[in-house]
């Protein structure tokens, strides 16, 4: 087989569609498609798949995955032992979270990491929904709860809580509505403690599907809701306002990391800035103690 085709099987395990695959290695999707065809041809196996997530990699291709990712990484650095002009790229990491972390705590911190690896490209995919890392639609993944994907292959830490607290806008009406989420969303923590405060105070107007907007109704003076502290606090358009209807929501933070990626150094660049990022951040609660790596699914 030509083995250069596993970049092709890296695009499009990282991105899940021919277009987006062809995209990001600046060829035409023909071209993609063919040289999978091609691979699996060489192979005498399937590697890629149609699926209700787009193109994914088969069973046969994932286990392909780490190998073609080893491939990349050795033919970097022999062309770079070489002299050729490599610029010391050190590759690309896909880091997901839902659009809240991404927008409020990573991006405010992004200059740390371009300093430490200027040449490290990072995806940051801001999503509700939770990507799959063993489908490598992502490599790193920022949850609030514990994981409940990926067994033996995919490390999982906590890295802390984030506490909750009521705010609206600064220098707003007295009395403001509760802004919540839609029903589908009432097992967050949150959503349900708005849902329990408006049901005393008066039913809320509006509601979301995603904090991000719920951020944005509240900065523009619509109503209160509950925000993360480490988020409501650095807004210095919103306030702080009492909560009398039982305890706060408090959620955990944990860290994804594909097994099998966790070696890679740009792996374990995004995980340490990840790991600064939120170790500074104000209005944290932090761990009681240093949480160690433990497999998704098994409790120690």
């Amino acid at each position: 087989m030509n083995w250069d085709d596993m970049r092709f099987l890296l695009a499009v395990a990282q991105t899940g569609s021919l277009k987006a695959a062809a995209r990001s290695l600046d060829v035409d999707k023909t071209t993609v498609s063919r040289r999978l065809r091609a691979m699996e041809a060489a192979l005498g196996r399937q590697v890629v798949e149609v699926s209700g997530q787009g193109l994914t990699l088969t069973d046969f291709g994932r286990r392909l995955y780490r190998p073609a990712e080893v491939m990349r990484d050795e033919m970097q650095a022999v062309a770079a032992l070489a002299g050729a002009d490599t610029g010391g790229a050190l590759g690309t990491v896909r880091l997901t979270a839902v659009p809240m972390v991404i927008n409020h705590i990573l991006v405010p911190a992004l200059s740390g990491l371009r300093a430490a690896a200027p040449t490290l490209r990072l995806e940051l995919i801001a999503e509700a929904r939770d990507l799959s890392l063993l489908r490598g639609e992502a490599d790193i993944a920022l949850r609030l709860a514990r994981p409940t994907e990926g067994g033996q292959g995919v490390l999982a830490r906590k890295l802390g809580d984030l506490d909750y607290a009521a705010y609206g806008a600064r220098g707003a009406v007295q009395d403001l509505p509760w802004i919540g989420y839609e029903p589908r969303m009432h097992y967050l923590p949150q959503a349900a403690a708005i849902t329990r405060a408006a049901g005393a105070e008066g039913a809320a107007h509006i509601s979301v599907n995603d904090a991000e907007t719920l951020f944005r109704l509240v900065c523009c003076g619509h109503g209160k809701t509950l925000l993360p502290r480490i988020v409501g606090d650095a807004e210095p358009r919103l306030v702080e306002l009492p909560f009398t209807h039982g305890a706060l929501p408090r959620r955990e933070f944990w860290l994804m990391v594909r097994r099998e990626l966790r070696e890679l150094e740009r792996i374990r660049l995004v995980v340490q800035w990840v790991e600064r990022t939120l170790a500074s951040l104000p209005s944290q609660a932090q761990p009681t103690r240093p949480p160690d790596h433990r497999d998704n699914g098994s409790h120690p």
